[in-house]
C-alpha cells in the first residue's frame, strides 16, 4: 500500500491479486451468484482505489477492502430485493479454494447446522473460521466492538455445537 500511496499505481495490481480471493468469497457468501460476486469485487477494488485518501496506513488493507465488499454486497441485495427471510444468505466458501476441501469434509449436518444460526453468527464464523481473520479485523469489517466479536463468536460456536449434538 505504501507504494500505491506513493503513486506507483502498478502496485495496486499486486494488491488485487493478493486480496481478490477473499473478497470474492465474502461477496459470494452474501450474493450466491458468481457473476454478481465478481462485479461486487471489481466495484470494491475501484471504490477502494478512488478512496485511497481515506485509507489509514496503520490499518491493514484486507479488512478495509472486505468492509467495502460487505457493504456493496448488502446494498446489492437490498437493491434487488433478494434478501432471504433471515436477511443473510447461507455460508458458502469460495469455489475452487481451500475452503472447498473443508466443505467436502463438513458435509450435510454441519452445513445444515450452520444455516440454523442467526445471520450475524454465521457471518462471524465465516470470517473467523473460514477466512481466518483476527478478532480485530472482524471488528473492523463488520463495524462492531471487539468484545462483541468475541462474544458473538463464542455464542455462535456454542449454538453450532448444540445444533450438531441434536442431530446425533
Amino acid at each position: 500500500m505504501q507504494k500505491v500511496l506513493a503513486g506507483e499505481t502498478a502496485a495496486y495490481g499486486e494488491i488485487f491479486l493478493r486480496h481478490r480471493g477473499r473478497a470474492f468469497a465474502l461477496a459470494y457468501q452474501y450474493l450466491r451468484d458468481r457473476e454478481e460476486a465478481k462485479d461486487v469485487v471489481q466495484d470494491a477494488f475501484i471504490k477502494a482505489y478512488q478512496n485511497l485518501g481515506k485509507f489509514k496506513i496503520q490499518r491493514r488493507f484486507g479488512p478495509w477492502l472486505l468492509t467495502i465488499v460487505r457493504n456493496l454486497s448488502i446494498d446489492l441485495i437490498r437493491k434487488r430485493k433478494r434478501i432471504s427471510p433471515d436477511g443473510l444468505p447461507e455460508v458458502v466458501p469460495d469455489p475452487g479454494s481451500a475452503e472447498l476441501t473443508v466443505q467436502k469434509v463438513l458435509k450435510g449436518e454441519v452445513w445444515n447446522a450452520l444455516q440454523s444460526l442467526r445471520p450475524e453468527q454465521r457471518e462471524i464464523i465465516f470470517l473467523k473460521d473460514y477466512q481466518g481473520h483476527s478478532y480485530v479485523e472482524i471488528s473492523q469489517i463488520v463495524d462492531i466492538p471487539l468484545g462483541t466479536v468475541m462474544s458473538r463468536l463464542h455464542h455462535a460456536r456454542k449454538n453450532l455445537a448444540a445444533a450438531l449434538s441434536m442431530k446425533n
